[in-house]
């Protein structure tokens, strides 16, 4: 009896110590990875949007400024896919593996206008990859045994790094035969996206001190995009010059009525890291 009641004091001591090695570190950083689903809604009536998904692949880092509130922030790489659906008759002229934009707006050759063709585009997959920075304040329990409790609130930012579409429709090449029901895959989609899309969101998780300082942490989290995921103008000069879907007739470039998508996205995220 007396064994395993010294046993068990060694036991408990071990987990304090071990707590108290994560808790007295003022900066815990590490690897994390996660995913989950994107829900988009549309600005328009001229798309439906279904339900997208992304990856997360990354660095956390957590500064404990205080005994129970820490600053989270992190470098991530967020492989984000979406699809829109397009309600009305929307085209784009395409060149080889890219979506071509409108350009000036005074170039009337309509042979030039096409570069290989036009497309008549029914929906959309976007594949983009963007470099996201949470910037968070967590609100954090003592440590109970092995395990403390956290919740977060803030702003997540990302940065587009590349962005590719997949476009099913009918394809009217010049001086040939149009293809229907056809794709255009993996092209790239120049002035499509935005190149920031925010967020604001909350969640909430628990970290494990499983060994000295090291700590495996868990967290759901969901975040209301507050900015338009789509490019909704050029910076400068004309506002349409950076768009490439048109509706309205085949005619040169004066007179077709060009836009771009409309929509928000919000994110449920699922992530784990391993801190040190």
């Amino acid at each position: 009896m007396k064994k395993l009641l010294i046993l068990g004091l060694t036991l408990c001591f071990a987990l304090g110590v071990n707590a108290q090695g994560a808790a007295e570190k003022k900066v815990l950083a590490g690897l994390t990875i996660g995913g989950g689903p994107n829900f988009n809604a549309p600005q328009t009536n001229k798309i439906t949007s279904n339900l997208g998904g992304d990856f997360v692949a990354g660095m956390n880092l957590d500064w404990h400024f205080a005994k129970n509130i820490a600053f989270s922030t992190g470098i991530e790489f967020d492989f984000n896919r979406f699809t829109h659906t397009f309600e009305d008759s929307t085209f784009f002229d395409y060149s080889d593996k890219e979506v071509l934009q409108r350009g000036n707006s005074d170039d009337a050759d309509f042979a030039t206008n096409l570069g290989e063709g036009q497309f008549f585009l029914e929906q959309r997959k976007y594949k983009s990859i963007y470099l996201s920075i949470p910037t968070m304040l967590r609100f954090q329990t003592n440590y109970l045994g092995y395990v403390r409790y956290f919740g977060k609130f803030g702003v997540r930012n990302s940065f587009l790094l590349q962005s590719r579409g997949d476009n099913t429709g009918d394809l009217y090449p010049v001086g040939e035969q149009p293809t229907m029901d056809t794709e255009l895959e993996d092209m790239r989609i120049p002035g499509s996206l935005s190149f920031y899309k925010g967020s604001v969101g909350f969640s909430a998780g628990a970290e494990w001190n499983f060994t000295g300082s090291t700590c495996l942490v868990g967290e759901i989290g969901f975040f209301y995009g507050f900015s338009n995921v789509h490019q909704e103008s050029a910076l400068t000069g004309d506002d349409e010059k950076n768009f490439s879907n048109y509706s309205g007739p085949y005619a040169d470039k004066s007179s077709r009525e060009y836009y771009n998508p409309s929509s928000k996205q919000s994110q449920l995220l699922f992530k784990v890291a391993i801190l040190f």
